[in-house]
């Protein structure tokens, strides 16, 4: 059994983000976990913090982590590596109320984690060397509570001492990366028709198909999650300093999250942007809501998840309390369902990635053909691109985000991926011009600087 571990929960009164984002920049490694909208249910909580106590790295079947209570290294599965990490971690409460998040580790499972778990053929060259799993350890974290207005601090009432070890040469990202070059136009156009031949031939029903930028990064990568944080506020975004990378998300969509054996996903499907004034908006609200392709597509991903969430919940408990409900974003109007149930007792975390990664929001139904599909048209490794970022909590509470409107910064580059849903009915051209429209935003924060949307793709002024 692990230890259990003593905290203390401490107000500190009300704290802006930002300010409490700079503190925390001046320790190892930040985190940034920022619910920056108004709502209520999906936006109450932030939490930050720096300095962790230990680490976790996979990349294909190696895997290694190094905190107090444990170190390994294997070169067989890092599933298995990655359940013996949490085992060994304590265990820990905080009393009432129990805030979702007490510390713990914070990072992210990357896209190709998920070629382990469909065993979707690995060929492309790993590019970018992103891991498939990072996670560090923070033991103190600030938890900014929008309902209270308040700010606390939780930490170990005695101070961990343990300094970690440097991660791998072989699980490190080199600083120099030889990124493969980004699609034309054309050749992204011909991939979404590869991917429409293969809906009407039978072999799937839906498909998720992206392409990946480079930018210029302007400035810090602080600096730019901050602008790109003001620029499309989000429910599920983050800062992430991994040492050598970084991550910079504005994610709108939830992939999992448990607490106290209730597990709910929330995917999206279906957009239309936000209208110039009232009565545009409103028609284009409707728009997407009386949208039959829109309705189907996310019809189709619901009962993906239900069937992934069925293999390890209670017989009975998984439901849709919500279906297609229209959720408006500052920039954009989403269809997003809710899926809920029970998990039973014997799942553990890695059980529930083998059972639902990656989400299906990001892949396509039927999943494990939509990624070998994904595989043979897409040119690059997606890295954390549609992967999940988050937490495990002390008390093994978790809550990760779909990894989409998501950069990885390796030196001064920040790499851009963006992509849509595909089915029977999408005009190619059509679909690639609406990823231009979905990158422009992220690309100007990015940036700093004004993007044009030209036929050939973006164009930094």
């Amino acid at each position: 059994m692990p230890e259990q571990l003593r905290l203390t929960v401490r107000p500190i009164g009300r704290k802006e983000p930002i300010a409490l984002f700079h503190r925390a920049q001046r320790g190892r490694w930040p985190f940034f976990l920022d619910s920056s909208l108004p709502e209520p249910e999906l936006a109450r909580y932030s939490f930050l913090g720096s300095d962790p106590v230990g680490w976790f790295r996979s990349r294909g079947p190696r895997a290694a982590y190094a905190t107090p209570w444990g170190e390994r290294s294997t070169d067989r599965n890092p599933l298995d590596a990655l359940e013996r990490f949490i085992d060994s971690l304590p265990r820990a409460t905080a009393g009432k109320p129990s805030y979702p998040f007490l510390g713990g580790p914070v990072g992210y499972f990357g896209y190709d984690l998920g070629r382990l778990i469909e065993h979707v053929p690995d060929e492309k060259p790993a590019d970018l060397q992103i891991p498939d799993i990072h996670l560090a350890v923070y033991p103190r974290v600030y938890i900014i509570d929008r309902l209270w207005g308040e700010t606390f601090v939780v930490a170990p009432r005695t101070r961990i001492e343990y300094e970690p070890p440097p991660i791998p040469d072989d699980l490190a990202v080199p600083p120099d990366p030889r990124p493969i070059d980004p699609l034309a136009s054309e050749d992204y156009v011909h991939t979404i028709e590869e991917a429409k031949r293969a809906i009407v031939e039978g072999e799937i029903f839906q498909v998720n198909l992206s392409h990946r930028v480079a930018l210029p990064l302007r400035g810090t990568p602080a600096a730019a999650y901050e602008r790109l944080r003001a620029r499309t506020p989000s429910t599920f975004g983050g800062f992430l300093e991994a040492g050598d990378h970084r991550l910079l998300s504005a994610s709108p969509e939830r992939f999992l999250r448990v607490r106290d054996r209730d597990v709910e996903t929330r995917p999206i499907k279906g957009t239309r942007p936000r209208g110039r004034t009232q009565a545009e908006d409103e028609r284009l609200s409707q728009e997407l809501l009386a949208s039959e392709k829109d309705a189907a597509e996310n019809v189709m991903i619901v009962d993906l998840e239900r069937n992934d969430l069925g293999k390890i919940c209670e017989f009975g408990s998984v439901h849709v309390p919500v279906l297609q409900g229209l959720r408006s974003l500052p920039n954009v109007h989403h269809l997003e369902s809710v899926v809920r149930g029970r998990l039973r007792d014997d799942v553990t975390i890695p059980r529930l990635l083998r059972a639902t990664f990656p989400g299906g929001s990001i892949t396509g139904a039927p999943k494990p053909r939509a990624m070998e599909i994904i595989e043979r048209l897409e040119p690059h490794r997606r890295g954390v691109y549609t992967g999940a970022i988050g937490y495990v909590s002390w008390d093994r509470s978790i809550d990760w985000n779909i990894a989409i409107r998501t950069a990885t910064v390796i030196g001064e580059t920040a790499y851009f991926a963006v992509g849509g849903g595909i089915v029977a009915d999408s005009d190619p051209e059509a679909e690639y011009r609406e990823t231009l429209d979905k990158l422009r935003g992220h690309a100007e924060a990015l940036t700093h600087d004004r993007v044009e949307v030209t036929p050939d793709g973006l164009r930094v002024a």
